[in-house]
This record gives structure tokens, sequence and C-alpha cells, in this order.
């Protein structure tokens, strides 16, 4: 089943239901065949469920299938439109069922973020976790499972003291509950944020961790070892660029002896997308600032590239996009252009794998002080979501 674009972490059960497209994958012509669900087909379903009246749960997967679509065909308003109206339908049947309804309101967040709505973004996150509290419990793993997504949202409108102290209880609680792979995970999350912050009193400890996870022995940690051994290069570069390619050539070498079974590739190292000069010169609120952030709305493309049995990406082109000029995905192509994947084994004259990447150029909306009239911030960002597998309709 290919991954879809609203799906939950993978530690969550009850991933959204789709329309599972027939993929196939040519030799040396490197040609893509796909077969799914149009937006009309998809647009027909909701009709046809809402019609007959139709339980929350089938509400919730062809209004997912249909906002989806929206989505991936640019229609970004329509496709949030779409996800309103059924959480309108459904936001009271999240006791009977809330993984259909935490569903609705993940897809509203990931939309709200790429049309710059930060408050609808914030909020739909909450009642993510809240939808699964008011079906499952309190104690069910599940809810504290999505707790990591409410640290993901404080980390991306600028809280990370806030995110860190939810990575921690979560790590601390599923601890305490038994469930070791989920305070794993937190922990690592609460490591990538560390890493990366500002905060040098914050690493020192994160080593440590990162450390013992990278050194955990048995076969069922080798996931564990790997995150690990991947955050630790990210953070040795930032020391010394080539003790953190030291290590991620080790790690590709691993790869190597022991072989993948991943069905995609593992991303290993990717330079951030570097936008200081264009952030600079919105900041100063010159005439190009104000015209730019004027003109952000329907700004989006999508990218495709190959990911090589080597982990390199070559042919990286827009395949897509809303607007003539795209001008503004330089960086983004500088930055897939950087990364490194685990090795694959594969059949010979197999071209590897190819992805997909939706890049949408926004800024958040802001209220004018003293007023309630509403206007773009003066710093613009760039949302990313995976449609690898995800056809255009």
């Amino acid at each position: 089943m290919r991954p879809l674009i609203f799906a939950p972490l993978l530690l969550l059960a009850g991933p959204v239901q789709g329309q599972a497209p027939a993929t196939e994958k040519a030799g040396d012509d490197k040609t893509i065949i796909v077969t799914a669900q149009t937006l009309s087909e998809t647009e027909r379903a909701l009709k046809e469920c809402l019609a007959r009246k139709c339980p929350p749960d089938e509400d919730a997967k062809a209004t997912l299938s249909h906002a989806e679509n929206q989505f991936v065909s640019g229609d970004y308003k329509s496709a949030r439109g779409t996800l309103q109206k059924s959480i309108g339908r459904n936001a009271d049947e999240a006791k009977k069922y809330p993984l259909p309804v935490s569903n609705l309101y993940r897809a509203n967040a990931r939309i709200a973020a790429s049309l710059g709505e930060g408050d609808d973004y914030r909020l739909s996150t909450l009642r993510t976790r809240d939808a699964l509290k008011e079906g499952l419990g309190s104690d069910d793993w599940r809810v504290l499972a999505s707790s990591i997504e409410v640290g993901d949202m404080r980390v991306r409108v600028g809280y990370p003291e806030e995110a860190r102290r939810i990575y921690k209880d979560v790590a601390d609680k599923a601890k305490a509950k038994g469930w070791n792979v989920l305070a794993d995970m937190a922990t690592l999350r609460g490591a990538l944020l560390m890493i990366a912050s500002e905060y040098n009193d914050w690493k020192v400890d994160t080593r440590k961790t990162l450390q013992s996870f990278a050194e955990r022995p048995g076969a069922d940690a080798r996931n564990l070892r790997i995150a690990a051994k991947i955050v630790l290069a990210r953070e040795a570069r930032g020391r010394s660029k080539e003790e953190g390619d030291a290590m991620t050539k080790s790690l590709m070498e691993e790869y190597r002896t022991e072989g993948t079974t991943a069905k995609r590739p593992q991303l290993l190292f990717a330079e951030p997308i570097k936008r200081d000069q264009a952030r600079d010169a919105q900041e100063s609120r010159t005439a190009l600032s104000q015209l730019s952030t004027q003109s952000v709305d329907n700004m989006w493309v999508d990218i495709g590239f190959w990911v090589t049995a080597e982990g390199k990406t070559n042919d990286i082109e827009v395949i897509r996009q809303s607007q003539k000029d795209v001008g503004w995905t330089k960086p983004v192509i500088k930055a897939i252009e950087s990364r490194i994947y685990a090795p694959m084994t594969l059949e010979p004259g197999d071209p590897g794998f190819f992805m997909v990447e939706r890049y949408t150029l926004t800024a958040l909306w802001e209220e004018q002080l003293g007023t309630r009239i509403r206007q773009r911030s003066g710093r613009t960002k760039i949302e990313r979501m995976d449609l690898t597998d995800i056809p255009p309709s």
C-alpha cells in the first residue's frame, strides 16, 4: 500500500484508508505507470457516501481520499473545505470513532500549515490527540504517541523548549508503562530537536543517549541503532564536516554489509534548505519583500528525482508547478542534490526508486496589531510533503 500524505505517525494504529494504486516500474526507460482513483471518482464516491448517510468511518475514508486528490491537484483551499465539512459532520463522533475523526483533524492540520493558517494548524494538531483521548482513554498508547505530533507542532511554531518538555514527558510515561519502542521514538525526536538547537547545554546528555542507542545490541534494535547513528552523524557534521562525512560513510558501509529490506530509500543525510539571503530580504520589509509575501498563494511545485542503488540522487526536475516562475525552488533542488540515501540491492537494469515531493511556498497569516485585518507574515517558509506513488490527477 502506498504511503498516504495524511497518514499518522508510523506508531499510530489505524492508518488512513484510501485507494492503493498499482505501480509498475519499467526497466531502462525509467517509465512509471500508476493507476489510482481520479479526482472525479473520489468526488463521486464521497457524494454517494453522503447520499446514503454512510457511517462516520466511511465518511472519513471517502473524505480523506477526495481531499488528498484535491491537495495533489493543487486545490488546497477546496481540500481544506472538504475536510472541514467532514469534521463538522463527525466531530461529535470521536468517542465511537476516534481513529477516523483524529485522521480528519490530522489531515486538516497538514493542509492548514501549507496555507499559512497557523492557528488552525495548532488547534487541529491538538484536536487530533483529543479525539483519540476521547475514544480510547488517556491510558491508551496511541494517545501518548499522538503527543509526539504535538511536540513536532510546537517546534514548528517556534516553541522548542516546550517541545523538549513534551518529548521527555512522552518518553518518561511510555517507559513507565513498558512501551519501550514509543519511549525510544520520543527520545529520538527530542534528540533531533536538541542537536539542531542553539542550546549547547542540551547536547551533552543527548550525545550520551544517542550513543547508547547506537550501541544497543540485537536484531530488533537495528532500526534504532541506525536512526541514532544518523542523528549523531548530523550532529558531528555541525562540528566538523570531515567527521560527519566519515560517520555517514561508515553507515553506508553498514548497509552494504548487512543489506536492507526497506521498501523505500532510507535517507542518511541531507543539507537543509538554505534561504538565508531571501529571509534577510524579507525581514527588511522592502518593496520586494512585500511583493513576495503577497504572492505566496498557490505557489507549489512537484519535484521528481531518482534514488540510485548507490544512494545518490539524479535526474532532479520540476515535473509540475502552479506558477511559471519557480526560482524559489533553486535551494530546494540544491538540498535534494546533497542527499545521501542508504545503498540498496536492486535487480540488474533497475534504475532505482522514483520519488516525488511537493514543496509549497507559504507565509503565516497574522492579524495587524490592534485590528482583525489579516495579512501575510513578512517571513516565507517552505512546506514539504512526500507524494511518492501518488499520481497527478
